[in-house]
């Protein structure tokens, strides 16, 4: 994070979920924008899960250093052609595509030095009778020392 670039962290994240989502799902991308109105024109890429980015904040801890944490959200989506609770319940529905998240991501460092991933909440953001989507919201961080090496 603060010694990795963005983009190292979100490339790591993105491969452990492809690694442990494997053939679950059809799409899997970073992604920034109004999900809702493109997943329902991509609705032939799903089930998806999409990773986004969102808050990072410093604390100062010392006089030389400081800890940094990073918060991003993993969205995973899905059609609903069998109903509510089938978009949600069934084999490669959204609660055994948010249990491969969870064992992708929960309590790994991804290779890098930082803090394992912590799940902080899953949460359902849409269901109507076409889309599913929950979000998993997740943390990490690191110990940054400022004294020079």
């Amino acid at each position: 994070m603060s010694e990795y670039a963005w983009t190292v962290l979100e490339d790591a994240v993105l491969a452990a979920l492809a690694a442990g989502l494997g053939s679950r799902v059809q799409t899997i991308q970073s992604y920034q924008g109004d999900y809702l109105a493109d997943l329902r024109g991509e609705a032939r890429r799903l089930p998806a899960v999409l990773l986004m980015l969102g808050s990072s904040r410093g604390e100062q801890v010392t006089a030389a250093s400081y800890d940094y944490t990073l918060d991003f959200t993993v969205l995973v989506a899905d059609r609903q052609l069998r109903g509510e609770a089938g978009g949600r319940r069934r084999e490669r529905g959204v609660y055994d595509i948010l249990e491969g998240v969870r064992q992708a991501l929960w309590h790994q460092d991804l290779g890098l030095e930082i803090l394992p991933c912590s799940l902080v909440r899953e949460e359902p953001l849409v269901s109507t009778r076409e889309l599913i989507v929950y979000a998993a919201h997740y943390r990490t961080g690191e110990v940054h020392d400022l004294a020079p090496k």
